[in-house]
């Protein structure tokens, strides 16, 4: 299973090996384009967890943010892991 430790790993090595840095960017930019369930989500997403089980249990692991499904809330590119949209509505 996923943990807060993994991720931090990713990030760490992200922060001092920069050719790592770079493509998981690029990787990160394929994901949005490609949207949730693409080749490119799951290219990105595999850095931080094996299943998508263990990548939603990380949205419910001390210190990360929930997730927000279904919710009328703007997703940004930081919580991408219960939806392919964002609505904006006016009143």
């Amino acid at each position: 299973m996923a943990s807060r430790d993994d991720v931090q790993a990713v990030v760490d090595r992200a922060v001092s090996d920069p050719q790592f840095g770079t493509e998981l960017r690029e990787k990160a930019i394929r994901a949005v384009h490609g949207g949730a369930g693409s080749q490119e989500w799951q290219d990105f997403f595999s850095h931080f967890a094996t299943s998508p089980e263990d990548l939603q249990a990380l949205a419910g692991a001390e210190g990360m943010a929930a997730c927000t499904c279904h919710s009328r809330t703007t997703t940004t590119i930081s919580t991408p892991l219960c939806t392919t949209t964002t609505t904006t509505t006016s009143n």
